[in-house]
This record gives C-alpha cells, sequence and structure tokens, in this order.
C-alpha cells in the first residue's frame, strides 16, 4: 500500500526545540507517511533528511507575531528580510507544485509561517495544518489580522500546551498536541557534593535569560557559593546587517569566558548533558516553558523557570521553582540559594517533576492524536 505523501514546512535552519519535536514525530510515524521535508539549509536541514526527503531553501518568509517577537522599534527592520525571502518561497512552491503531484497534507510548524501558507494556499488546493509553538498576541491589528487568515485557510490548528492555547482567543479552534520524548536511560554521575551544577540548555539568546543567569552565578559566586553552569548549546548566527544593528539578541561571546561555566557545545546525545546537572534553568522572557523542562523533567530533574503562572506541566515548589519578573537577578539568585542551602529538595522535586511529564507527554497518546488527525484530514 503506497503511503501518503506529507509536506512539514519548517521554518529555523538552526537547532530549536521545534526542531526536536516535530523529528521525534516523524522518526515514530515515518512507516505510515512518506515524509517530505521544507526548510532553511542549515542544520534542519541535515538531521530531517534522516526521515524523508528534504528540499532546501535560502529562506522562507515569515511574520512574528508572538508575544516577545512582534514588530516594535527597530525590529520593523527585518520586514526587510522578510520581503526577500518571499522570492525563494514562491520559488519553493511552485517545485514542490510540479514536483510532488500528490501531496496530502501542508504541515507548517511554527505560526510565524503565515507569509508562507498564503503563497502556498495559491498554489495547492489540500488539507493545511498549522502547528503553533510560542505564545501569541492576539489583541494587536496583526494578531486579530491573522486569527481571521487562520480561519478561513486552515484546516487543523495544533498548539502544544494550554499556555499557548490561552494565548489565543478563547473562540479559536485549536487541539492541544503535546510533545513527546523519547528518553534515553542512564546512570547519573557522582557529583562533587560541594558543587551545585545548573544546566542551560538552547541558544545563546538575551531572551531566553541566559545572560541574567551568567550575571546570578558570578554574584553568587562572589558570595562564597560554589556553583557551576554547564551549558549546551550554541549562537543563532546572523548575518552581517543584523549583528550591526543589534537585532540579533545573542549573548556577547566576552561572559562565556568564565571559569564556573562548562561550555559543552551542541549535543546530539542530549543524555550526556542531564547526567551532569542538579537543576535545569530557563529564566526566559518569553513567559513559556521551554521543551527542555519537560525534557530535564522525564529525567528526575526539577527546573528554574520564569513563568507568571502555574502550567498544567509545571508547579512551583512541587517540579521546581518559578518567578515572575524577567530580568530580575536577586530574585534568581534566591531561587538559586533555595537549591543550594536545601538540596534534598532537588530529587524530590524532581521525582514529582517526572510524575507529571510522565502524566501530560505519554508517547503513545500523543502519536495517535496527531495521526488521528492526518488521517481525519486524508
Amino acid at each position: 500500500m503506497k503511503k501518503n505523501n506529507i509536506l512539514i514546512v519548517h521554518p529555523i535552519k538552526e537547532f530549536s526545540g521545534s526542531l526536536k519535536s516535530i523529528e521525534e514525530y516523524v522518526k515514530l510515524l515515518k512507516n505510515k507517511y512518506e515524509f517530505i521535508f521544507l526548510t532553511p539549509k542549515g542544520l534542519s536541514s541535515k538531521r530531517l533528511s534522516k526521515f524523508g526527503r528534504v528540499i532546501q531553501v535560502w529562506g522562507l518568509s515569515k511574520f512574528d507575531n508572538s508575544q516577545l517577537g512582534y514588530y516594535k522599534n527597530l525590529r520593523w527592520l527585518l520586514i526587510i528580510r522578510e520581503v526577500v525571502f518571499l522570492f525563494p518561497t514562491i520559488l519553493a512552491a511552485l517545485y514542490i507544485k510540479f514536483k510532488f503531484k500528490k501531496l496530502s497534507i501542508i504541515h507548517f510548524n511554527e505560526i510565524t509561517l503565515i507569509p508562507t501558507i498564503y503563497i502556498f494556499k495559491s498554489f495547492f488546493q489540500i488539507p493545511f495544518v498549522l502547528h503553533c509553538r510560542i505564545l501569541f498576541k492576539k489583541d494587536n491589528y496583526f494578531g486579530k489580522k491573522i486569527i481571521k487568515f487562520i480561519n478561513k485557510n486552515i484546516n487543523k490548528v495544533i498548539v502544544i500546551d494550554n499556555d499557548v492555547k490561552d494565548s489565543f482567543p478563547k473562540s479559536f479552534k485549536t487541539e492541544i498536541v503535546r510533545n513527546i520524548f523519547i528518553k534515553e536511560n542512564f546512570i547519573k554521575l557522582k557529583k562533587n557534593s560541594e558543587y551545585l551544577n545548573l544546566g542551560y540548555l538552547g541558544s545563546f539568546l538575551k531572551y531566553k535569560g541566559l545572560e541574567d543567569l551568567i550575571k546570578a552565578i558570578n554574584n553568587l559566586n562572589k558570595k562564597n557559593y560554589k556553583i557551576r553552569l554547564f551549558l549546551a548549546g550554541n549562537f543563532i548566527r546572523k548575518n552581517f546587517i543584523i549583528e550591526k544593528l543589534n537585532l540579533s539578541n545573542n549573548v556577547s561571546e566576552k561572559i562565556l569566558i568564565n571559569k564556573n561555566i562548562i561550555l559543552l557545545g551542541h549535543l546530539n546525545n542530549l543524555k550526556k548533558f542531564y547526567q551532569k546537572i542538579d537543576i535545569l534553568c530557563f529564566p526566559s522572557y518569553l513567559n513559556a516553558l521551554g521543551r527542555q523542562v519537560f525534557e530535564a523533567g522525564m529525567y528526575s530533574i526539577p527546573s528554574i523557570v520564569c513563568i507568571k503562572k502555574n502550567s498544567d506541566s509545571f508547579i512551583n515548589y512541587r517540579t521546581g521553582l518559578s518567578f515572575k519578573n524577567p530580568g530580575s537577578l536577586k530574585i534568581l539568585e534566591k531561587k538559586i540559594i533555595f537549591f543550594y542551602n536545601q538540596r534534598y529538595k532537588i530529587k524530590k522535586m524532581g521525582k514529582e517533576a517526572k510524575k507529571l511529564m510522565i502524566k501530560n507527554y505519554d508517547i503513545k497518546k500523543n502519536k495517535m492524536k496527531l495521526d488521528r488527525i492526518y488521517q481525519r484530514l486524508i
């Protein structure tokens, strides 16, 4: 029996949580569907080639109306890039139209792809799935226009959790399909109990709170606390103009040169990272939990996060510690000291985090949800 062809449009060339999440799903579903990927040339195109045919593109046109990334001040200049990317996006749509005669579904792997969706709608009259992973800004002019566009042009909207769902209007129809985590077993390394080992996993970006985390650790080490940071990830490389306009949001490379920071680089095997750490830190300005927080929970590791309220996947003082003030070094330091002085809480909260993750992120249940969506649309 011939498999149905599904095109997945992924907008980010660097490693990201959205890439890792879609990888886990296609890994489980590749025996049932034939996957084709459209993505910018980079790490994502290399990784996705393991799961199907990859079509590389110079860039895909986006429009960011997330709660953090919406356009303001100098960020409006980024629209120039998105206008330039309209041309490779149109060429990619034309190529796919003539190369693949029988596509069953097109799955867009982020809501920022609105201009790309508009272009593909001109060429394809097949079901569209939109996967929403970031908190949406629903109340501004663009948010209202985007909602109308999605209602008219998208057959199924998927959100990754209740926080993302709540960022859309209440009348907006979405279905929660949570990310899945395929956990590898490992033996926890014996650590020098003198040190508290913190971990950060992700892009080296200011808005993810990395700069704040390093400053907090430096302040505490000056006060004779013994704390180390294991840092896994990399910089988001931008072009010269974006760097000069200070729009890249990368942290300064200088702050990473620090005796208390152990740089691990990009890791394909994340168990090497989780073996080394006691606490995961994600003090992001996004008001959202990153994939790494849930992944750490699967490994019985609690987290320190910056969110405004408890989530269905994170409970303050039960699965980790949270605070509401992004950029507050004083509060972040207090949270780190809490674990430093009460090491037994690490194990206790880690167990609770794992229980909650197993409940919410069941592999079989979430895989079946996405499979059912595909089947209904086909």
